[in-house]
């Protein structure tokens, strides 16, 4: 079993190991793709050397690191396409080296207890995102967290990372989506983000999700209320809209971030993440 991200730099990449080391309760392989810029980006603060700074930080972890031969991302207008690309080659390591992947964004983390066989029947477990475009329901796979087992995977070669109108990143993955639920219809992404089991079918496990801003503290899940400092944590998040916290909780069990490819207030993360997996 395999746990895959993409980064961009160095920001959480141990943050991230460690936090699956303490709460994932199998085995696993942790992979990087290296996605940092050979060139002058906002993703590097505008310095160059983050590529090689990143595969150093996975030498020294011991984590195996992939890198993306993307000088050709300076010419890609959007953070989506850039996006898409290391995503796609992502796709194609898996289908070249079939095994049970969890893929996360750089900025998500397991804050409790994940047994990975909770997954086992079924292909995938992913969360579902929903667009309304040229009077058509378009469902596709959001790209920031997504489990597939490549040995169950039916008709993998509709499986595309790329962007389609009225979507962004993963919006081509409508298309697989479409033929594993056997159907053009899909459940509400409303009702699923209160689910526990009722809209999974045999062939994908729909991950429940409180998405950002959309939610308060009292709808946090059960599980977590044992971590004070994660509720102190969400609750003074200074990005929060009112009484709506702008982090995202998947699954019951991972926490989103949503730095996007930085964060103004990484250092006092960092050492809340570091006190929290002491406990």
């Amino acid at each position: 079993m395999k746990v895959i991200t993409s980064v961009v730099n160095t920001d959480f990449i141990e943050i991230q190991f460690l936090s699956f080391k303490r709460f994932l309760k199998n085995d696993f392989e942790f992979i990087v793709f290296n996605d940092a810029k050979n060139f002058k980006d906002s993703t590097n603060n505008f310095q160059l050397g983050m590529k090689q700074n990143v595969f150093d930080l996975c030498n020294k972890l011991n984590i195996t690191c992939i890198n993306h031969d993307n000088d050709f991302h300076l010419n890609l207008n959007g953070a989506s396409f850039r996006h898409a690309s290391v995503l796609n080659k992502m796709l194609q390591f898996q289908l070249n080296n079939p095994d049970k992947y969890l893929y996360v964004d750089s900025d998500i983390f397991l804050i409790d207890y994940l047994d990975i066989h909770k997954y086992n029947d079924f292909p995938c477990a992913v969360v579902l995102q929903y667009r309304f475009f040229n009077n058509s329901h378009l469902h596709y796979i959001w790209p920031g967290l997504c489990y597939f087992d490549m040995s169950k995977i039916v008709l993998p070669h509709l499986l595309n990372w790329n962007l389609q109108c009225g979507c962004d990143t993963g919006g081509m993955t409508m298309q697989w989506l479409i033929s594993q639920n056997r159907s053009t219809s899909f459940p509400s992404c409303t009702d699923i983000r209160h689910s526990s089991s009722t809209f999974h079918n045999q062939f994908i496990y729909f991950i429940k999700h409180l998405w950002s801003c959309t939610w308060n503290i009292d709808e946090l899940p059960t599980n977590l209320y044992q971590y004070p400092s994660l509720i102190s944590f969400l609750r003074n998040d200074p990005r929060n809209n009112s009484n709506l916290i702008f982090a995202e909780i998947y699954d019951d069990v991972f926490l989103h971030l949503r730095s996007g490819s930085s964060y103004n207030d990484l250092p006092s993360f960092l050492l809340f993440m570091q006190e929290f997996l002491k406990n």
